[in-house]
Formats: C-alpha cells, structure tokens, sequence
C-alpha cells in the first residue's frame, strides 16, 4: 500500500504590528477583487491592467495572495481584531503562484503610493519568505520573479537571495526585465 506524498498545507495566517492600523494576511476571505482592479488600473502598476472581476477573482484565489490591509474602523483596546471585508481596506497585494510545496512565483507585488514610506512592502516580502521558509517548505526548489526596477533587484536578492539569471526586453512596457530566481534548499559549494 503506498502512502501519499508529504505535502505542505499553509494554513492561512494574518501579520499585526502593535499600535497599527495595518496587518497583512493571506487569508483569500479578505480579498477585494474591486481594490485589486482599481489598482490595477493605476499607471504606477504599468505592466497590470483591470480584468473582469471573474478573471481576477480567479486570479487571486488561484494564487496564494498576501494583501495588506487598513483597518476602517476604530479598534477597541484590549479587544482581538476580526477583520473582514467590512471593516478593512486592501491597499497592497503579492501574489505567489505556487504548489504549496516546491515552487513559487512572485508575482502583482504593490502597495499603493498613497501608503508607502511605511515599510509595509518590506513587511510584505519578510511575510512572504517566511511562510516560503525551507523550514515551512523543506521541499521549496525554486522562487522565481521579473522586475524591471533595480532598486528592488538588489531587494530581492536580500529578501529571497535571488539571481539575475535571464534578460527579457520588453518595448511594449518601455523597459527591460529581469528574470530572478532563488534555490532555497540548492547545495551551496
């Protein structure tokens, strides 16, 4: 008789900071496809654009996607916050596309501009690596992402230990990318 697999199950899980009205989760619950395609249809995100709300709807929870969220109403201190879709507003997002077990791709990484300088997008990308930890995913092999920007190549490489390991020109966006990809469990020599 055979055994399954061993897989990995990520149960989902919500970030706070002290004293903040923002948290990040990965709970698909708290997903608000109407935030995601209004942002989508900003300029800063050049290389989205809105889609049908079925299409992004399966999008985000065809991934496993990290929104970071504003709390709308004031919290009771000494009260546990319950967030919902009522009483928050999605004002990031980062997806992975993934197994859940050997691979990720980072993809829709934003925190709207209005919210930035608040170290979320770096708290965003610290929730991200530990839940795709060789410690949660032992049989994580690969991370892989594009990005045109840099600054956030360098980011990556810190965060994930990326590597620039292939060039894409991209004339219909007016920049080029990068193509970057981590081995977490790779023997290193």
């Amino acid at each position: 008789m055979s055994t399954a697999p061993p897989t990995t199950t990520t149960a989902p899980q919500t970030w706070t900071r002290p004293n903040s009205e923002f948290f990040i989760s990965n709970n698909p619950s708290l997903l608000s496809v109407k935030a995601v395609n209004d942002a989508f249809g900003q300029e800063f995100l050049y290389w989205g654009k809105p889609f049908p709300e079925e299409v992004m709807h399966q999008m985000l929870h065809g991934s496993m996607s990290f929104g970071v969220y504003k709390h709308t109403q004031p919290q009771t201190e000494g009260e546990p916050f319950s967030p919902t879709a009522e009483n928050t507003e999605q004002i990031g997002l980062a997806r992975m596309v993934t197994d859940g077990t050997t691979y990720g791709y980072l993809s829709d990484v934003y925190v709207l501009p209005e919210y930035q300088g608040h170290g979320l997008g770096r708290w965003l990308m610290n929730c991200i690596s530990e839940v795709f930890s060789t410690e949660n995913m032992p049989y994580l092999r690969r991370i892989m992402l594009l990005t045109g920007d840099k600054r956030m190549q360098d980011w990556y490489t810190k965060i994930f230990g990326m590597e620039v390991i292939a060039h894409e020109r991209r004339p219909d966006i007016g920049q080029d990318l990068v193509f970057m990809c981590a081995r977490p469990n790779a023997k290193k020599s």
